[in-house]
């Protein structure tokens, strides 16, 4: 998709338009890469979320981490964690537990099957996914959206 017509435009400087063409493009960017990985993960009866909540557990030391926490890592909304964590949870590969400590917290924990699914489809991602470009290309991107993320005040 092209840019909007000039008259769109008239009145805003350069930087607007720059900065609004950078957005469009990052975000049909992105549904490209999910779009990619969706398919990869479609073998394991993962969509891309579900795949994230499971790499998520699988990178803390217990395996478990609050829906709360969870929801702020991923930044979505509570909703989109809980229906997340259902249907992970009616696949057997996630489980919710209470906290030890705060009866008021539920934790999302990974279950040993969850484990045994999120390591070889974290390998096929690496080995499938293609966004054509090259590594140093690549890095690039993850520099420039890395910088984008620390300016909008996104720990990561």
């Amino acid at each position: 998709m092209s840019s909007p017509p000039d008259q769109v435009w008239a009145g805003l400087g350069a930087d607007d338009r720059a900065a609004f063409d950078a957005a469009a493009t990052l975000m049909r960017a992105a549904g490209v890469a999910t779009g990619r990985i969706d398919r990869i993960l479609r073998p394991f009866g993962l969509t891309f979320a579900r795949f994230e909540v499971l790499l998520l557990l699988s990178w803390t030391r217990s395996g478990a981490m609050p829906l709360g926490r969870m929801r702020d890592r991923l930044m979505i909304h509570q909703a989109a964690v809980t229906n997340l964590v259902d249907r992970l949870e009616r696949d057997g590969l996630v489980r919710r537990v209470p906290h030890p400590r705060d009866r008021r917290t539920t934790l999302a924990e990974i279950t040993s099957k969850g484990r045994k699914v999120v390591l070889p489809a974290t390998r096929d991602i690496g080995e499938q996914l293609s966004l054509g470009v090259d590594d140093r290309a690549a890095e690039e991107i993850f520099t420039l959206v890395q910088l984008l993320r620390s300016a909008a005040g996104e720990a990561g």
